[in-house]
């Protein structure tokens, strides 16, 4: 039988049928669901990178000093940046400061017996600073009486209230209180920073008793020495004996036999032949300057006594140990580094001695005068009393010059006070006179103690503000 042909409408349908399936993707895919409209991707963002900075910019302050001593200079930049100097010339802060801030350069700290300005020194840094100009000169001497009234006594009191009988001996402790050995009222006496003066120990008759206060005695002494616990040692010149007192006024003999000698040993087998000076480390040792002995003596603090220079036999030689030879010796002092100064009176000398026995002499021409100057060319007259500061300048009782000498550690000589006329005047540098000073201390604050024998009084000589 024949196929009939579709009806034409049919033929239409399927048709578009067809066409409509193929759209679509065919008649054997199924339809897809409909999806979210499409949201646009942006571009890679590059990352955030920070802005430049600048670099700070900044200067060094610096500058020239002139006229350093010895001793150490500080200086500070806007009160901070401390810089320490210890020799003329040129500096710089090792700390810059900004462009456009302050600086301000000041002094700290100086060196004892030195008085240092300041000239442009503040300002704002705009550029690298180099003219900060730092100048230092010799400080001023205020003399002043600490205690005597000038009469002669042996009176307790404070200041001028107080006499003494021609003192010799000063020492002070690190507490400002200075002990003076009273000689011709056979006393050892101590003066409070406030200047209230009292008896130590010493009965006022000569005498070598030991014993507590003034039940024990001394027989003209002179040198005094004070140790870091305030034990107290004493060259008892006609007793021919170092004597120690203890902070509660206890006295006993150190060493020394009572007769004149020269003899090592230990305690009192040893002897000595009129010490006038002593001097104390920080081992505890003592010095002793042997004034008639012609020598230079250690008593450790067992009493073991020991020559260190000196031949015995009067004479000016420098050399080793005995080997050495000096002239009536009035007293010794020692530094940190325990060198011994020496007052080498009758040879007008200031000696020196290494820890190795080696003598040589710091200053003066051995011809009696009153020159300063450096070394061999100043001159002494008859220098009774040594003492050193911690700068290792050393400080001189020219006991027949009427002055007090100040010897850096160059040996360069210079009068400290004393117009070089006996006299009892209070006053700046030359305006002031002494009688015959004879031994000298010196504290941490640079303060200068001096036993201003003939007018029986302590003098106390300070650098001016």
């Amino acid at each position: 039988m024949k196929k009939l042909a579709a009806p034409p409408l049919r033929q239409a349908y399927v048709a578009s049928l067809c066409l409509f399936l193929a759209a679509c993707g065919g008649v054997d895919q199924p339809q897809q669901e409909a999806s979210a409209p499409a949201t646009s991707v942006p571009a890679s963002v590059p990352p955030t990178v920070p802005p430049t900075v600048p670099p700070v910019v900044t200067y060094t302050i610096g500058g020239t000093v002139t006229g350093l001593g010895s001793g150490s200079l500080a200086l500070l930049d806007n009160g901070a940046n401390t810089l320490t100097l210890q020799a003329n010339g040129p500096f710089t802060f090792t700390t810059p400061v900004a462009f456009n801030n302050a600086y301000s350069v000041t002094v700290g700290t100086q060196p004892l017996w030195q008085t240092c300005s300041v000239a442009n020194g503040s300002g704002t840094a705009t550029a690298n600073v180099t003219n900060v100009a730092i100048s230092c000169a010799a400080a001023q001497a205020m003399v002043s009486t600490l205690a005597g009234s000038g009469t002669v006594g042996s009176a307790n009191g404070t200041g001028t209230a107080a006499t003494f009988n021609k003192p010799e001996g000063v020492a002070v402790d690190a507490s400002g209180n200075v002990y003076v050995g009273d000689r011709f009222n056979d006393m050892i006496r101590m003066i409070t920073p406030a200047g209230v003066v009292s008896t130590l120990a010493g009965s006022s008759t000569p005498g070598t008793a030991n014993g507590t206060g003034t039940a024990a005695s001394f027989d003209m002494p002179s040198g005094v020495a004070v140790d870091a616990s305030g034990n107290v040692y004493v060259a008892d010149t006609y007793g021919n004996k170092i004597r120690k007192i203890t902070p509660a006024g206890v006295v006993s003999t150190l060493a020394g036999s009572g007769t004149v000698g020269s003899a090592d040993g230990t305690g009192t087998a040893a002897s000595f032949d009129e010490p006038y000076g002593v001097a104390v480390d920080a081992s505890g040792n003592v010095y002793v300057a042997d004034t008639y002995g012609n020598k230079i003596r250690k008593v450790t603090p067992a009493g073991v006594v020991s020559t260190v220079a000196g031949s015995g036999t009067a004479g000016s030689a420098n050399g080793t140990g005995t080997a050495a030879s000096f002239n009536k010796p009035f007293d010794v002092a020692v530094d940190a580094s325990g060198n011994l100064y020496v007052a080498d009176g009758d040879n007008n000398e200031i000696r020196m001695i290494t820890q190795a026995g080696v003598v040589s002499t710091l200053a003066g021409s051995g011809t009696a005068g009153s020159a300063n100057g450096t070394g061999t060319a100043a001159s002494f007259n008859q220098p009774f009393g040594v003492a050193v500061d911690a700068s290792g300048n050393v400080y001189v009782g020219d006991a027949s010059s009427n002055e007090i000498r100040m010897i850096t550690p160059a040996g360069v000589v210079s009068t400290l006070a004393g117009s070089g006329t006996a006299g009892s005047a209070n006053g700046t540098g030359t305006a002031a006179s002494f009688n015959s000073p004879t031994h000298v201390a010196v504290d941490a604050g640079g303060n200068v103690y001096v036993g201003d024998w003939a007018n029986s009084e302590i003098r106390k000589i300070s650098p001016a503000p």
